[in-house]
């Protein structure tokens, strides 16, 4: 059983920090790095007691002569999840059919906003503009892969985790009970392979996927990886619009054929 996790801390639109956590089988290898760090002092906001949409989210604009929501938009009719949630698994889809456009149309712009390595000038990075080329080179060199379909089972464990959290103001992949992103996954369902990313702080749909393929600071692109992976089939996404810290949460759950318990 494959097990993979990264979590990401954002803010102000992009990352500020990321904890990362592999584990294959029984062999661990866990490392610490930070993202993109914001030069201005981070706001705190009070946890909610449950998750909520924000009031200020508004849907990003997409073109439906390019994209096919039909094909792509595999969460909107699902009782289970917020309208961001959808939109995550939405992007994802549009990320994973079609990475080219995806990178034309929503990576590559930001290469104009660097000036060194600080971007829109406010926000320091680490691997400044040449990240964001390598993304774009990545993606450009991607085969399309089929859409996620989305997950009951993987939701609730998405939203268990980021609700957990909006309330304790704590970041990280463990539960207060001591359980893992597997735990909670097996409490719904079970799979052969999965994985958990986790975004602070980014409150639109299109950026917790963007910068989560930017990948800053990470090595091996192990947020990218996740939402590109072959492997990959269904989906399950929990989006807290109150975190105590970075102000938001949006907890991303993957695996391959997720079967649910009934």
């Amino acid at each position: 059983m494959r097990k993979i996790i990264f979590a990401v801390f954002s803010v102000l639109l992009l990352f500020v920090s990321c904890e990362i956590f592999c584990e294959t089988l029984n062999k661990k290898e866990k490392s610490d790095s930070k993202l993109f760090k914001s030069i201005k002092k981070t706001q705190t906001n009070s946890g909610s007691k449950k998750l909520s949409l924000t009031p200020k989210y508004k849907r990003e604009d997409i073109d439906t002569e390019i994209w096919d929501l039909s094909v792509l938009d595999t969460a909107r009719d699902v009782d289970y999840m917020d309208e961001i949630e959808k939109d995550v698994v939405l992007e994802m889809n549009m990320a994973r059919t079609n990475p080219k456009k995806y990178a034309e149309l929503y990576i590559e712009p930001r290469t104009k906003k660097f000036n060194g390595k600080i971007y829109g000038g406010n926000l320091q990075t680490f691997e400044g503009v040449a990240v964001v080329n390598e993304c774009i080179k990545f993606m450009n060199s991607q085969k399309p892969l089929q859409t996620l379909a989305p997950s009951k089972g993987l939701t609730r464990a998405a939203k268990d985790h980021a609700e957990t959290q909006s309330l304790t103001g704590e970041t990280g992949h463990d539960s207060t009970d001591g359980a893992d992103p597997f735990t909670r996954m097996k409490r719904y369902g079970s799979y052969r392979t999965a994985g958990e990313n986790i975004s602070y702080g980014s409150k639109t749909a299109r950026e917790i996927v963007v910068t989560l393929l930017i990948d800053d600071g990470v090595k091996n692109r192990g947020h990218r990886k996740n939402i590109m992976s072959k492997d990959f089939k269904t989906t399950g996404i929990g989006f807290a619009a109150q975190h105590k810290k970075y102000g938001c949460e949006c907890v991303l759950d993957y695996a391959d054929d997720f079967i649910e318990k009934e």
